[in-house]
């Protein structure tokens, strides 16, 4: 009989495993597990980015679920793009590749891991795939038909090995054509490209210097980013005006007497490379992490003419090369000056911390969409009153550790900082010259690093957001924590984010929602929120979180 208790429902699974790892292990196996750490954190880090959750570890692969089929071909496709990049760089022992199968199917839930037969037929559907290629089941295809450019080879019924039944599969391809109809041209800009540009695809190689990314999700407390204060540009000059080839590097930290520069602009909302497949153009207000005060050299950097690359650390430390023979040598001067900032600036390094290629010539080449962020103006309109004097001691969700760090180093810095909380627990700070440019930076940062939008716990020495009291704050909300919301309802909870004073979301069994903030008080909001829910039609409604935080019991 069918057990009542199992909870089953609809998703897609993407199933990831190294080519020949047995044998790169065989030959170093220490260097080849960390290899496939690094490869497989910087694929933790794109699932994420594509709103997907890893759920299981398997030796030399990963299993990764995702509401959406589109979102997981998207992510299959920058996973396969960023290692075929690092490759193309790499030494003959740092190669490594991979197979990746997509399905989706009804799955059941067993704590946080997933089992049942749709995770197994992307399995399947993994082992079937070409090498360094992805393979998709009828069920995908179906759904990203009309909404991807791509190609796709029908490769019929497969029987693949402890499934019952044919599988219906597909290989995705860079030229194939739709079954039943004209070809459906994938990555059609590249094939566009010149040849001298197609080099530049070696470029977003760069992208794995976030190789560690995926292990800052799982670290409870990383450490805060210190002060870059000693760096110093070695020019703002606009470099067309040289007649020989330059580097710039620029720091992300404040200096005591910041240049006049155009503000930076919010960052702009671009779509993924692989939903418009048009290069996108630099833009120096558009460039996340970077300082006010740096936004200068960016502006020289898109005037300048030659040869020419910028590259960019998640801190806002940059360099640029211009002038040079060709691109190859100007992206590899840029990553050089940059990667020698940070070593140089940078008192504790992580691996994240390490340059990645943002630009070459004017086309970004930066393979990350915009980080994630709560709509604007990013922090309430109106501060808690009386003002509540930030104390290290009494911060949610960080340890002793960290709170040792904050009171050591963000209570004595004297610049303008803000202390920003992410999804899972996960706290940032790095100073800067003015309270707008230190708020736009570290929730730039910090939802770089996690995928989600953050909030912004505390600005210079005042926390700006209510801590629950009656229930436990065990992460912070993001939209993506509460599901099968409709379009009025994720308005209201993205508004939510920053929102003043008290407020309070409650949830109902059915999937009814109630949310109020401006409340006097604690006590009021989350009484009025469960009203809210039950009004809605909720069943059983229940707190979900108080002020930015998701709450548990006592």
């Amino acid at each position: 009989m069918t057990d009542p208790n199992l909870v089953r429902r609809l998703t897609t699974i993407l199933a990831i495993d190294v080519v020949a790892f047995s044998t790169m292990s065989a030959r170093d196996e220490e260097h080849a597990l960390g290899l496939l750490a690094t490869r497989l954190d910087t694929a933790g880090t794109l699932v994420r980015q594509h709103r997907g959750r890893v759920f299981k570890m398997t030796g030399d692969g990963l299993l990764a679920e995702f509401a959406s089929p589109v979102e997981a071909v998207r992510a299959a496709l920058e996973i396969q793009e960023a290692m075929r990049s690092a490759n193309a760089t790499a030494g003959p022992d740092d190669q490594l590749t991979l197979r990746i199968g997509v399905n989706l199917g009804d799955v059941v839930e067993s704590g946080d891991d997933l089992m049942g037969d749709a995770v197994n037929v992307a399995v399947r559907l993994e082992s079937i795939s070409a090498t360094g290629g992805i393979c998709i089941s009828g069920s995908v295809y179906e759904q990203i038909v009309g909404k991807l450019m791509l190609g796709a080879e029908d490769i019929g019924e497969q029987h693949v090995k402890n499934i019952p039944r044919p599988i219906h599969a597909y290989r995705l391809t860079v030229g194939g054509g739709r079954p039943g109809g004209p070809p459906h041209p994938a990555h059609a800009a590249a094939r566009r490209m010149p040849r001298a540009r197609s080099l530049l695809v070696a470029s977003v190689a760069t992208v794995l210097v976030l190789a560690a990314l995926a292990g800052t999700f799982y670290l409870r407390h990383p450490a805060p980013t210190p002060s870059l204060q000693t760096a110093e540009p070695t020019s703002d000059l606009p470099v067309t005006n040289r007649p020989v080839p330059e580097t710039v590097a620029g720091a992300a930290g404040p200096r005591t007497a910041p240049p006049a520069a155009p503000p930076a602009a919010a960052p702009a909302a671009a779509t993924a490379a692989t939903a418009d497949p048009a290069p996108r153009r630099f833009a120096a207000n558009e460039v996340p992490f970077v300082p006010d005060f740096r936004m200068r050299a960016l502006e020289n950097y898109a005037h300048a003419e030659g040869a020419k690359a910028l590259a960019l650390n998640v801190r806002g430390i940059f360099a640029t090369a211009t002038r040079r023979v060709d691109e190859a040598a100007a992206r590899h001067a840029a990553l050089d000056e940059c990667n020698k900032a940070v070593l140089r600036d940078v008192s504790a390094i992580r691996d994240f911390d390490r340059c990645m290629l943002y630009a070459v010539e004017n086309d970004v080449v930066w393979s990350f969409r915009p980080p994630p962020m709560p709509p604007p103006p990013y922090v309430p309109a109106a501060r808690p009153s009386p003002p509540i004097p930030f104390d290290p001691q009494k911060m949610p969700l960080v340890g002793a550790e960290a709170r040792e760090r904050l009171a050591r180093r963000y209570l004595t810095t004297r610049h303008n900082r803000a202390l920003v909380l992410g999804h899972p627990r996960f706290d940032w700070w790095t100073p800067s010259e003015t309270d707008a440019d230190v708020i736009r930076r570290n929730l730039q940062i910090c939802g770089h690093l996690t995928g989600r939008p953050c909030v912004v716990y505390a600005l210079n020495d005042d926390v700006i957001v209510q801590t629950p009291q009656t229930m436990r704050p065990i992460g912070v909300l993001t939209p993506q924590d509460v599901s099968g919301l409709d379009a009025s309802q994720l308005k209201a909870l993205n508004q939510y984010l920053i929102a003043n004073d008290w407020r309070a979301v409650a949830l109902g069994a059915n999937g009814r929602i109630g949310i109020v903030s401006g409340r006097p008080n604690e006590q009021d909001a989350t009484s009025m929120s469960l009203q809210a829910c039950r009004d809605a039609g909720g069943t059983e409604c229940a707190i979900i979180a108080i002020g930015p935080f998701m709450v548990a019991p006592q």
